[in-house]
């Protein structure tokens, strides 16, 4: 945690106080929910391009097309354990009425048969294996005798695989034809797709890196030796390096900055070479929220601050300058956990995404039904921690604990975050919630625990 306040009442945030700079004298912008995403992700350009090999691909964009360089299957093959035969052999096959082929060969996955297959003819075939010329069925196993009663000479017992069970050369795909898109995602699928076309190194978008620096005279490292009863765990850096991790970006936590203009400078120029900058806490208006007034030094171009969420309404984003390159994204976060994990998750993730070059940056929103009353402050957005329990096919979405902006239970219970819409106060028990799916353990819809 870190310091920094959420006050409920607005009306005090805009009073001008005598002795006040510039930046303490800056009104709040009070973006709804919408603006402030539209306006952080028209401000993220793709990240440069790199080649890395398909093992090392995974969580990352891809950056060009993958074009197929030959047919998939390459090859008619067999979808079936069986026989290929020519369907007009078996047309009319009954159990009473059999037909009876002479069996020429054997064709596994991976082989091929030389011959082709003619009228009273078949070629026992594995599953994968080619199909052979002259065929265009195969008829499954379990349909024949087996050749049990005469080796060579094979019963064929229903006519119901007839013209079946073939798997046409390039079904999958064509040469020349899209296996994936620019901007796709990669993950598993992907991966058996891209290796199945033979690209062994692929195009994707630099990994952006992103400096987290937290603030606070009351913060301590989580490995320091004395416990002190004035100071407690700095817990929000870790949060975020996770979170950028998980979105296959890469942190770099520059520690804990203390409420000194000096230690601060220091810490924001380290930060200076990163591609983003999130900087934990001093984001609202009290006398030792001094990260602004040093940023805003810095020459901090300031696109907003504040928008109408709860929890974590103090968020700001804006540019730093830079000697060279582009100018410095910067997120400045509220110190609140609960503040800081909301924000990030909708607003700071997506944003990492379109600069890793992701086509879908947004979490999956579901339909699910309120477990109990939602409720959140009058004119905000709310994003509240809950749980999701499968009940008669559809999920119900409980709170995940207690919703303080400085609790931190709540994130580790929560599977989702229900999203309650600016102009509403509460969804009622049994009406249908929006809500944004979460990375989480396994067990999702697990029942709820006993006194849930």
């Amino acid at each position: 945690m870190a310091g920094g306040s959420e006050p409920a009442d607005r009306g005090d945030l805009a009073l001008v106080r005598p002795g006040m700079t510039d930046f303490e004298s800056r009104s709040a912008d009070w973006l709804p929910f919408s603006t402030a995403l539209e306006r952080i992700l028209r401000a993220a350009s793709p990240l440069a391009m790199e080649d890395v090999p398909l093992a090392h691909s995974l969580g990352r964009a891809l950056a060009a097309d993958v074009l197929a360089s030959t047919p998939l299957p390459p090859w008619d093959n067999s979808a079936m354990d069986g026989y290929a035969v020519q369907s007009a052999d078996v047309e009319g096959a009954t159990k009473d009425r059999h037909v009876e082929l002479t069996v020429t060969g054997v064709i596994h996955a991976g082989s091929r048969f030389d011959g082709v297959v003619r009228s009273g003819q078949a070629v026992r075939i594995m599953t994968g294996g080619p199909v052979p010329d002259g065929a265009d069925t195969v008829v499954r196993v379990e349909d024949t005798d087996r050749e049990e009663a005469n080796l060579g000479r094979l019963r064929i017992f229903t006519d119901r695989d007839c013209g079946r069970n073939v798997r046409p050369a390039g079904e999958d795909w064509a040469p020349g034809s899209t296996v994936l898109q620019a901007g796709s995602s990669i993950g598993p699928g992907q991966v058996g797709a891209l290796a199945a076309a033979r690209a062994s190194t692929v195009t994707v978008r630099r990994k952006p890196t992103v400096a987290i620096i937290a603030s606070g005279d009351e913060l301590t490292e989580l490995d320091a030796p004395f416990l002190d009863e004035d100071r407690i765990p700095e817990s929000n850096s870790h949060l975020i390096a996770a979170a950028v991790h998980a979105c296959g970006a890469v942190p770099l936590r520059l520690g804990i900055a203390r409420d000194d203009p000096e230690d601060l400078r220091q810490h924001v120029e380290r930060a200076r070479s990163a591609d983003v900058l999130v900087t934990l806490g001093g984001a609202s208006m009290g006398e030792a929220d001094l990260f602004k007034r040093v940023l805003d030094e810095a020459g901090l171009q300031l696109d907003f601050w504040r928008v109408k969420i709860r929890p974590g309404s103090p968020v700001s984003f804006g540019h730093l300058p830079r000697e060279i390159g582009s100018d410095q994204p910067v997120f400045g976060l509220p110190g609140n956990p609960a503040s800081t994990f909301v924000t990030f998750e909708v607003l700071v993730r997506p944003f990492l995404l379109s600069l890793a070059g992701h086509g879908r940056v947004l979490r999956p929103v579901i339909t699910a039904r309120a477990g109990t009353d939602l409720t959140v402050a009058e004119g905000l957005t709310g994003f509240l921690r809950v749980r999701l329990v499968q009940a008669d096919g559809v999920p119900d979405a409980f709170v995940a604990g207690p919703q303080g902006s400085g609790l931190v239970r709540s994130l580790a219970a929560a599977d989702a975050l229900a999203i309650v819409p600016e102009g509403i106060r509460t969804i009622s028990e049994g009406s249908s919630v929006e809500v944004m799916v979460l990375d989480g353990p396994l067990g999702l819809f697990d029942e709820p625990s006993v006194g849930s």
